[in-house]
């Protein structure tokens, strides 16, 4: 018998509370007819992961992080930024990073990026902390990301773990934040635990050297 696909899912929970959802029993039809540009969905082997809308704090840090790369990679010419609802597809497997760098461009079709990112960026929220530092991680290094950055706010700590080095984890708490899959590309950890978040121009010059770097960067 044939069962019909809903065609959006929609998540009315009031008052609002931070969710990671897991719909059991999706086929790759069904995920690619719920998923869509407004709604942030993982597919896990037969599993659809629907996320909560990000809080400000959250959407604030994977922006200015994303607008960093973006200036970065279109200076060097390194590939493109994606991030929010974006997914590349490993084996039948999709997952959503909050930002990803892929510098070959070939690899990015309409709806998804084929193959691991070079760069990964989470930044840990309430509702996926336990999923990010566990499943989720786990499975960045199964695909073979070239690298990962997971950025605890709360905590106020980086943690880099580069394919290259066996994901050996590496945890920042200040300083510069140097990526070795985006040459050239460094942030000051410092940075993203500011409130408010300091001007992306007077980072962005910072980083290439120049500018003055003002009371912020002291």
């Amino acid at each position: 018998m044939a069962v019909a696909i809903p065609t959006r899912i929609r998540v009315d929970i009031q008052p609002f509370h931070p969710y990671l959802l897991r719909l059991y029993g999706v086929s790759e039809a069904e995920f690619e007819a719920l998923a869509d540009e407004d709604l942030k969905a993982e597919y896990l082997d037969g599993v659809m992961i629907v996320h909560s809308p990000a809080s400000v704090r959250h959407e604030e840090r994977q922006l200015f992080l994303a607008t960093l790369l973006k200036l970065h990679a279109d200076a060097h010419r390194m590939g493109r930024v994606l991030g929010g609802n974006a997914v590349f597809r490993w084996r039948e497997r999709r997952l959503a990073p909050d930002v990803m760098v892929v510098r070959d461009e070939q690899r990015i079709g309409p709806k998804e990026v084929e193959g691991p990112p070079d760069l990964v960026v989470e930044v840990l929220s309430e509702s996926t902390r336990d999923y990010d530092l566990g499943e989720k991680r786990r499975l960045y290094r199964e695909a073979g990301v070239g690298e990962l950055w997971l950025v605890d706010v709360e905590g106020q700590v980086v943690v880099v773990e580069r394919r290259g080095r066996g994901y050996e984890s590496e945890e920042i708490h200040e300083g510069w934040v140097i990526s070795e899959a985006v040459p050239g590309f460094r942030i000051r950890a410092e940075w993203l635990w500011q409130e408010p978040l300091p001007s992306v121009l007077e980072c962005w010059a910072l980083m290439r050297g120049s500018g003055d770097a003002g009371p912020a960067f002291a």
